[in-house]
This record gives C-alpha cells, structure tokens and sequence, in this order.
C-alpha cells in the first residue's frame, strides 16, 4: 500500500495519508503539551527538545486545498521521529522491494531508501525527488548524497544532518513486513489473535525503537476503533536489520511429494540481528553486564507447502520451522585492529568472578526464550587467542546453573552442553569444507531431541473472522504438531563464515529430520538451492555492515 506525503507551506504541516487516514506533523514552538479529543498529542514530553504535535484523521475531516505533494511517487511507511538540533525529522521510506513472501500474505520488503523531512524547516525539501532515490539503490559516498540532486558539483551544498543514518538504513541490510511482526519468530507468534499487533514489537531487534517509539506512545492514547485504523493504514513501520529471503521450489521439486499439489512451495531464512551490542567488526566483541553479547543473530528457517483445497478463497497449508543462534563468545575480551590478516591481539579484559554474573544472564535470557541450548564452540584449538578464549569460555560453563538442573521427574538434565568442533582443522585436509559435515555425528543426538516447529494452518472462511489490521485477509487458525524444544548457538572468532556453513549444515539437519519422519527424501537439487540460501545469508555485509 503506497502512502502520500503532502506539505502545508504556512503554517508547516506535514501529512502522511492513506485511502481514508492522515497522520499529521506540526511543528510546535510551546514546551507545554496540548491534547485534542485524546488525538492530538506533543510526542517529545521533554522541555529541551522541540515538540512534534501529532494528529490523526479521516481525509474527509480535512481540507487538503493548500497542500501539495512532498514527493512522488508515494512512500511506503514512517520509521518514525527524530531530534537533532532545534529540528525534528520524519523518517519515511521512499524506496523498497519484496524480498520474501513467509507465507501467503505474509511479504517482506527490503529498505532500499529513506528520506528526512524535516517539520519546522524546508531546507531539505527539494531533496526529497532527485536523482539518487530514483535510482533506487544505496549510495556510496557523502560526496554522492550532497550534489546527487542535481546541483553543480561547484555549487555549495547543504549538508543534511540525517546524512549518515540516512546512509545507514538506505544500505540494503533493513527489512519490514506491514503484514505480520517481523521481530518475533513463528513460533512465538503462533498465539497472537492476528497477524500483526504493534504492541508485541521484540525491541531486541527492532532497530527503529527509538524513533517510532514516541509514535507507538502516541498510538496507545488513541480510542480502539482509532488504533485500528492507523494499523490498517499501515503508516507506523517496525524494521529488523539482518538477511530475509524466499526461494521457490516448483511443484515437481517439492521435496513433499506424497502431498500432492500443483502449487508451488517455498523455502524461507530470516535472520535478525540484535540492536543491543550492534558495532563495527572489531570493535565490537563479546559481552556487556547486561548479558548482551555482539553480533548476536537469530535465524530461522520456514519450509511452506500447500497441502490442499478447501474453499474457493482459502487453502489449508503446513510449516515445518526450525531456530538457532549465534553470537560473540559471551566473555568480557577485545581485539585490537591490525594490518596484517589474523594477527589482531585477543584481550580478555574481567576475571571469571567479574564475568560470571553477565554470562549467567545470557544463557538464562537463551533458556527462557528457547529451551535447553547446545553450544558449538567452532574457534582454533591451536591459536593461541582463540585457545584463551574457549578455556575461559568452558570454565564459564562448568560454572553456569543450567549446567546441572533438576528436571521435572527428580532427574538432572543439563540444560546447557557445549561441543568444541575446530573447523580449521577438521576442514584443512584434502576433503575441504565438505568436512563440516562430520559435526553432524557430534550433535545428531541433540538435533533429534530438539526437533523443530511443525503446524498447521487453515484459513478461516467466514467474513466476520476477518481482521482489519490484516489488510482484510483472513485470519488463520494453528494446530501446532510439534514445538521445538532446544536451541544450538553457535560461534567461531567473527561468528561469520565458519558459524553461517556450521547453521547451514544443522538447517539440513532438521529438515532431513522433518522428511524422514513423512518417508520423504529431498533431490539433491533442493539441498543445492537451500545451501546456496543460507551462503546468501552469510554475507559478511549482513553482520558487519558497517565495518
């Protein structure tokens, strides 16, 4: 659904609209806030930052005779607000593509551009349609931001104060969905009444937390009937950074071919990466005291088939989904840069005693949100750095409390085991990579205990199921036939090529394991197309973007 973005010259006024919605921008110079009819609201509430007052409508509530379209064509949702200076911004996206379809009526797009606009000022206004959104693709200099609208290269430029965050988000690495919560995995969306609901936002990963927070406040003052309709209008967007994408597995290729269908099916990795310890790549290692460690990744894999017919305008359809992790060894250590390849220093920089207390916090946040966790450890037994590293990383360990604890019939089990797997060497030797797949011996016990999510979903029918934030689309309903219990998380030194190979291998894993509990086999075409998108997944781009 594409949105306008219109502009009021004097007084300055900003508005977003839909089909029958606006949601209107005024910049106001009182520090005092003013409410009308529980619609209208300043969103800064601070005194020394300016105020954004903020209103939402129905089209037919407002006269839009002197105001005038800010850019063409549409966009496609806010990001939300931001305050730099005496100014406050709107940030809007201009430009993205569907990268994946989760299911029917479950789409991602990925953030291919974004503009500020600004609301007391017009500085920036002409910037808004020039040359380098209309390219649609991320730009690679500031020189190439500053004069790419059409001024002379000898002209002086203004420099936009969003310069750098918009080269960030307009990067190719962010993702939204105005279908469904892209924040929370499947299985933790399962019990959700519709397919989205704001409110349920995982800030972990939700990158523009601060910026759409001051609308989502906004939001939660507005009537019932109000905030549905500013769902429906999909204005207020939530983006993940990360990698999503949706391969299609012809009919013939399905790899369900007791299941007869002559509809297509779909393979499906997102990858979100947490905003709590975000950084450049080696800058930023390790943990916090919070219990949040850098380059910390959650992937899940989404196999859809459609399995039958049911009703002229609705299908009955299965998912098999399986998560795992990765992430920074949970210590407190750096690394210092260098010049020459692999020979930056390792520090750790905490005793074990001042360490121990984060690293419980950590595996304690893995164990509520997915069960029992199995480490694989995939660093250099020879190394020295990376030696010091997994002793330390053990010994933390041996220390935890889910270590040892009591299950639920008296009987210990260990809700946290480790398996040291070093890559290099077990993949030096003439085998090559192929060599990884020996880990599968290793941790094929714990894969089968661990099984995956297997449901069911079928659309209900009836009009009155229908849901508005669903953009009127049906609801679903879920058997849920299997959970997962347990989650891998894996790491090497960077958590990027040795752990992405490592994922891809125990992603197969849990997939042969799902076939081979129907007495299907996957072709090795479809073994081929499935690595070649977790490889796709892997880019070191996607998890150190801006190193």
């Amino acid at each position: 659904m594409s949105l306008r973005i219109l502009l009021q010259e004097h007084p300055r006024v900003i508005v977003l609209a839909s089909e029958r919605h606006a949601l209107v921008f005024r910049h106001s110079q009182s520090s005092v806030n003013t409410a009308l009819d529980g619609a209208l609201e300043a969103v800064n509430n601070s005194s020394s930052v300016p105020k954004c007052v903020v209103e939402f409508t129905t089209l037919k509530a407002m006269d839009l005779s002197g105001y005038r379209s800010l850019r063409e064509p549409g966009i496609h949702g806010t990001l939300g607000l931001i305050n730099i200076g005496a100014d406050n911004f709107l940030c809007v996206i201009s430009a993205a593509v569907r990268v994946a379809t989760v299911r029917p009526d479950e789409n991602v797009q990925k953030i291919l551009s974004v503009e500020f606009c600004s609301s007391p000022v017009a500085d920036f206004d002409h910037q808004l349609n020039d040359d380098i959104n209309q390219s649609q693709t991320p730009y690679s200099s500031s020189e190439e931001y500053i004069y790419g609208y059409g001024q002379d290269a000898h002209e002086p430029a203004l420099n936009h104060p969003c310069l750098e965050l918009r080269k960030i988000l307009s990067g190719g690495t962010f993702y939204y969905s105005t279908d469904f919560d892209l924040t929370n995995r499947l299985q933790d969306r399962l019990s959700e009444g519709s397919a989205f609901d704001i409110d349920s936002l995982d800030e972990e990963f939700l990158w523009n937390a601060y910026m759409i927070d001051p609308l989502i406040r906004f939001r939660s003052r507005l009537s019932q009937n109000e905030k549905a309709a500013l769902d429906h209008s999909r204005m207020l967007t939530s983006a993940i950074r990360g990698f999503v994408m949706t391969i299609t597995i012809a009919a013939a290729a399905s790899p369900l071919r007791r299941l007869k269908s002559n509809f297509p099916s779909s393979l499906t990795v997102l990858s979100r990466l947490s905003c709590r310890r975000a950084g450049t790549r080696f800058n930023s290692r390790g943990i916090d005291d919070d219990g949040y460690v850098a380059n910390f990744v959650e992937s899940e894999a989404v196999l859809w088939h459609p399995s039958g017919l049911c009703f002229s305008h609705g299908i009955a359809d299965s998912d098999i989904f399986s998560v795992q992790v990765r992430g920074s060894v949970p210590i407190f250590w750096e690394q210092m840069t260098g010049l020459l390849p692999n020979q930056q220093k390792i520090q750790i920089t905490r005793s074990p005693e001042a360490t121990q207390s984060a690293f419980n916090k950590h595996f304690d946040y893995l164990e509520l949100a997915y069960g029992a966790v199995h480490i694989l450890n995939l660093m250099s037994a020879a190394k020295p750095g990376e030696v010091e590293l997994t002793a330390r990383y053990q010994q933390h360990v041996r220390r935890s409390p889910l270590n040892q604890t009591a299950g639920s019939v008296g009987v210990a089990e260990n809700r946290l085991l480790t398996t040291q797997f070093d890559f290099h060497a077990e993949t030096k030797g003439p085998g090559g990579y192929e060599a990884a797949s020996m880990i599968r011996r290793l941790i094929q016990d714990r894969a089968d205990s661990f099984a995956y999510l297997l449901c069911d979903f079928t659309n209900k029918s009836r009009a009155t199921d229908i849901d508005i934030r669903s953009n009127g689309s049906c609801r679903q309903e879920s058997i849920v036939i299997l959970q997962q219990e347990g989650v891998f998380r894996t790491n090497c030194l960077d958590c990027l090529d040795r752990t992405n190979l490592i994922q891809t291998i125990i992603s197969q894993m849990a997939l042969e394991l799902f076939l081979g509990h129907r007495s299907e086999r996957a072709a090795a075409e479809f073994w081929m197309r499935h690595a070649s998108l977790w490889a796709d997944n892997g880019d070191v781009g996607t998890y150190y973007p801006d190193s």
